[in-house]
């Protein structure tokens, strides 16, 4: 049916309708009313390569965990970075010509990590001391350290998930303007598209993400990895309920080249997904200092282990971040630091550094 309407009263009527559609784009280019899906559902969705990573990760770091109670591989942890010798057990993922090799940023340092929770689970058996890797008692189990106390699976995972994910996300959201949007590839869809959904994989949420649901491990759709933080760590600043938004509403204003959306959702991504990572790191700042902790350095080794891996995160945010370069480095050199020397500083002085760091700069 013909638009009776004046096409300067049609653009006018769609934006008024800004929550739906936006009219401010590079080119001026007329933009249709669309939606924003209830869930992450689109036409020709493709992020099998994110999904395969993090699930590469998740294996990796369950034959990490081993090393409480297993003397681990080396030629296992080798094989399961590189994707070498078929190490999955599972033919998607060994035939899937991906790594966690390949995508890893600083993969030297964090492969580093892996191999020292191979060469700390030889000595398992062995109490820990300054500058003697072994085991350290945490609760009715035990972590596995290094020389200055670092759980190094701990901070592998949580580094990786920087490095990798954080990393590939914040990457591609970054240069995602350059990308084509008018070549439609069945199954994939434009390039911009495509691009777009493998950031979204990456966060490892379900298509129909529920910030309100408590996801169990027996969920096999269950959030993963930085997903598992939106509720873990995130909940307070709703960084579940805005990543999740903000995925959806850029995809959906891809698809309408909507680029004045899609731009406000880049910027919503990269500085709550930044905030979910300090958030994290904060926790981790914090725990060591709590009565309940205190004298405990399982509890407190464990904390500031993973607190190691979300400061390196860090590391790869978006030029927009607010966290300044000096501030970035003060984080980097506290939590680098024995952490026997961080648990019995007076006044826990380096540890309260980088809370006042990470509280003053995200707003915590």
């Amino acid at each position: 049916m013909k638009n009776l309407l004046p096409a300067k009263a049609v653009a006018l009527a769609m934006c008024a309708a800004a929550f739906l559609s936006s009219c401010s784009n590079d080119d001026n280019t007329e933009i249709p009313q669309y939606t924003v899906p209830a869930t992450y559902s689109f036409d020709n969705v493709d992020y099998s390569t994110s999904t395969a990573r993090v699930s590469m990760m998740v294996k990796l770091d369950a034959y990490m965990k081993k090393a409480q109670t297993v003397k681990l591989s080396q030629d296992s942890v080798n094989n399961m970075f590189n994707n070498t010798n078929n190490p999955f057990s599972d033919t998607k993922l060994d035939g899937s010509g991906l790594s966690l090799a390949e995508k890893t940023s600083d993969a030297t340092t964090y492969k580093s990590y892996v191999d020292s929770v191979v060469s700390n689970s030889q000595v398992n058996d062995v109490q820990a001391s300054e500058g003697i890797p072994g085991f350290v008692p945490r609760g009715s189990g035990k972590i596995i350290v290094g020389a200055k106390g670092v759980e190094y699976g701990q901070a592998a995972l949580k580094g990786m998930m920087g490095g990798l994910f954080f990393k590939e996300a914040m990457t591609i959201l970054g240069k995602i303007s350059q990308d084509d949007n008018n070549t439609v590839v069945t199954g994939q869809g434009t390039a911009m598209q495509h691009h777009w959904d493998e950031a979204f994989g990456y966060l490892a949420i379900p298509t129909d993400y529920d910030s309100s649901k408590t996801y169990t491990s027996a969920d096999a759709n269950r959030p993963l990895l930085w997903g598992g933080y939106l509720a873990e760590r995130g909940k307070a600043i709703q960084a579940g309920g805005i990543l999740f938004e903000a995925f959806r509403k850029g995809r959906a204003a891809i698809g309408a080249k909507d680029y004045t959306v899609r731009d406000e959702a880049i910027k919503t991504i990269q500085s709550t997904w930044e905030r979910l990572a300090a958030a994290a790191a904060l926790a981790y700042v914090t725990a060591p200092q709590s009565s309940s902790s205190i004298g405990n350095l399982g509890a407190q080794f464990h904390a500031l282990s993973e607190c190691h891996g979300f400061i390196s995160s860090l590391k790869y945010r978006a030029s927009s971040s607010k966290l300044s370069a000096t501030d970035y480095q003060k984080l980097v050199t506290i939590i680098n630091t024995s952490f026997y020397t961080l648990v019995n500083e007076a006044g826990f002085k380096s540890l309260n550094e980088a809370k006042d760091i990470l509280t003053k700069t995200y707003s915590l």
